[in-house]
C-alpha cells in the first residue's frame, strides 16, 4: 500500500465532496498529471480488491459471524468486515419475511448521511460516516408530509454538544450495515427458502428505501439491528443526494398501513434467516435527525450533538 496515496484517498473521502468539488480538490492535492494517473490506478485497485484477493471474499455466514462479534470501534477488528461492506462482490443476508414478502440485507456503507453536511467543529475525533448518531426526539423540517407523521413541539435540529457516550437524550450511535431490499412474491409457496432457490430471483429484488444499521453498545459491539429510512438518498447513477419531501417515505412494502423512520427488528444478525417472521419494534413515526458520531473521552462513540429539550418529550 502506498501511504501517501492512501492518505489522500482517505482525506478526500472524509470530505464527502460533490463531483466537481472532488476533481478540484484532487488537482490541489496531486497537481502532477503522472502522479494523478498513479492515483487513478491505486483507486481502481481499491474498488476491485476481490480480483487480487479472491480468498478475502466473505460468505454470508462469515459476514454474520464477524458483525455479531467485533468491536466496530476497533479498526483492526472492523477491517475484517470491510470486504463484505465495500468490495464489488459482497454477500447478502436473508433477514426475514412478512406475508409474501422476503427481506434481505445487501451490505454497503455511506448510504445514510448526517443532517448537516458541515464537518463538525469538535475537540473529539470525528468518526467515518459509516458511524452516525440518531436523535429520536429531534424532527428535521423535511419531509414535512404527511401531517399525521409530524410530532408536536420537537426541535428541528440538535444543538447541545454531547459530553459522554452515555448521554440520556433519546437516540444512539450506529454503524451502517447496508440497504434493506425486498422480494415480493405472489404466494408463500413461491418464496425461496434457500440461497440456491434465491438464485432464480436475483434480478427481482427491489430497494425499500430503508437502510440497516447496527446499534452500538458502550463497548462498540452490536446492540440491536435497526431499520432507518434514508431521507437523503443518492440519486441513481449520480453522486448527488436529494432530500425526501414526498409523503410516501418509510412505508414497508409488506405493511402499507405502517409508516415510520426508524424501527428495531432484532438483536443481532444471527437471529435472522429465510424463515424468520419480521416484526417492527420501537417504531419512531416522525422523521428523525442523523448526526455525526465522534469518539468519546472513554474510547466509545457518541453523537456530536443531542436534543437539549428531550425531557419535554419523554
Amino acid at each position: 500500500m502506498n501511504p501517501p496515496l492512501d492518505a489522500i484517498s482517505w482525506k478526500l473521502a472524509r470530505r464527502r465532496l460533490q463531483v466537481d468539488e472532488y476533481w478540484k480538490a484532487l488537482d490541489e492535492e496531486i497537481p502532477d498529471p503522472q502522479e494523478q494517473e498513479e492515483f487513478y490506478t491505486y483507486s481502481l485497485h481499491l474498488s476491485l480488491p476481490h480480483l487480487a484477493n479472491p480468498s478475502g471474499k466473505l460468505t454470508p455466514a462469515r459476514f454474520v459471524e464477524i458483525a455479531d462479534s467485533i468491536n466496530f470501534l476497533n479498526e483492526a477488528e472492523r477491517k475484517e468486515l470491510l470486504p463484505g461492506l465495500e468490495w464489488a462482490v459482497r454477500p447478502w443476508i436473508p433477514l426475514s419475511y412478512d406475508k409474501t414478502t422476503l427481506y434481505r440485507l445487501f451490505p454497503a456503507i455511506h448510504n445514510l448521511t448526517p443532517q448537516s453536511d458541515k464537518y463538525p467543529l469538535t475537540d473529539h475525533e470525528v468518526l467515518d460516516t459509516a458511524f452516525l448518531g440518531v436523535n429520536t426526539t429531534v424532527q428535521p423540517r423535511e419531509p414535512s408530509l404527511p401531517l399525521n407523521r409530524r410530532a408536536l413541539n420537537l426541535s428541528e435540529q440538535s444543538t447541545q454538544s454531547a459530553e459522554s457516550d452515555d448521554a440520556e437524550a433519546p437516540g444512539f450511535v450506529f454503524h451502517e450495515l447496508g440497504v434493506l431490499e425486498c422480494l415480493e412474491c405472489e404466494t408463500t409457496d413461491e418464496m425461496p427458502t434457500t440461497f440456491e432457490q434465491s438464485a432464480d430471483w436475483e434480478g427481482d429484488w427491489e430497494p425499500t428505501g430503508f437502510c440497516m444499521v447496527a446499534r452500538l453498545g458502550h463497548t462498540g459491539h452490536i446492540d440491536g439491528v435497526y431499520a432507518i429510512y434514508n431521507m437523503n438518498p443518492l440519486q441513481e447513477n449520480s453522486l448527488e443526494r436529494k432530500q425526501v419531501t414526498h409523503r410516501a417515505w418509510g412505508i414497508p412494502p409488506s405493511s402499507p398501513e405502517q409508516q415510520f423512520s426508524c424501527a428495531r427488528i432484532g438483536n443481532a444478525l444471527r437471529d435472522f434467516g429465510f424463515e424468520y417472521k419480521l416484526a417492527w419494534d420501537e417504531k419512531v413515526h416522525h422523521p428523525v435527525e442523523l448526526v455525526w458520531a465522534v469518539r468519546s473521552p472513554m474510547g466509545g462513540a457518541m453523537r456530536v450533538t443531542v436534543d437539549s429539550n428531550y425531557r419535554q418529550h419523554i
